[in-house]
């Protein structure tokens, strides 16, 4: 969000996940069949339970002030 990337979910990811700060989870990585989403998925300890979700959408460097922007 600091670099203006286009995101979905990352405070309530946050929120949800700080309820189970001191307990394991497992995550998983999720790409759009076009690329153009990157999506987080948090799981519980036994992946049997999905707690939280967020995205990022992948938009090409824009520039600001002539210049481009490295991510």
């Amino acid at each position: 969000m600091k670099i203006g990337l286009t995101t979905l979910g990352p405070d309530e990811a946050v929120e949800i996940l700080a309820q189970h700060r001191d307990k394991q989870l497992r995550t998983g990585i999720i790409d759009a069949a076009d690329r153009s989403w990157h999506f987080t998925l948090y799981f519980d300890a036994t992946g049997t339970e999905l707690l939280a979700c967020s995205g990022v959408k992948h938009e090409p460097p824009s520039k600001v002030g002539g210049q481009k922007l490295q991510l």
